[in-house]
């Protein structure tokens, strides 16, 4: 044999279990939708383990109302898992709290026993709970004054806009 195909041929073994070696060292892929959610919220978990043998993984998280979860299997003989859970309302601080924010962990085992892990952060301030309708308006400083005049401009705006038109379309006849 040449010297020349055995460097070719040993440069494609090395290659093919190179490659084998990476997919079977590959960690899963997790990760969580929305990245930044408030008390009460919902945030979608979803990871792609390297195996789906299982119709469902649990997803544990000190920041779920619930604790712990269950992924579902996307399709039927599909490696992806996805699943949502409520964020705690009454979450205060928490494990890498940073001002207004605070960093949740989010984990576990893909059916292979592989372990996997993403994050959330919770934003204090984000709106959270019921929407209280029919309680004051929208605006804090506004006052009848203000209503009443944005109320005279559109009225102006929309008798203005008629009368252009009716003219226009006087002017084409």
């Amino acid at each position: 044999m040449r010297p020349t195909r055995i460097i070719a041929a040993s440069g494609l073994t090395i290659a093919a279990l190179g490659l084998s070696t990476g997919a079977a060292l590959a960690k899963p892929v997790a990760s969580t939708s929305p990245k930044l959610v408030g008390p009460g919220g919902a945030v979608t978990v979803t990871v792609t383990c390297d195996t789906g043998k299982a119709q469902r993984i649990a997803a544990s998280s000190q920041g779920f109302r619930s604790g712990t979860i269950w992924l579902h299997r996307t399709h039927k003989h599909g490696k992806t898992y996805r699943g949502t859970a409520r964020v705690a309302s009454q979450l205060t601080g928490g494990p890498n709290h940073l001002g207004r924010y605070s960093t949740w962990g989010v984990n576990g085992n893909c059916p292979d026993g592989k372990q996997w892990m993403t994050t959330f952060k919770t934003d204090a301030r984000l709106p959270h709970g019921k929407v209280h309708t029919g309680v004051g308006s929208t605006s804090k400083d506004s006052n009848t004054t203000e209503i009443v005049a944005g109320a005279a401009v559109l009225a102006t705006a929309a008798v203005g806009g008629t009368y252009f038109l009716r003219r226009r379309q006087n002017h084409q006849s």
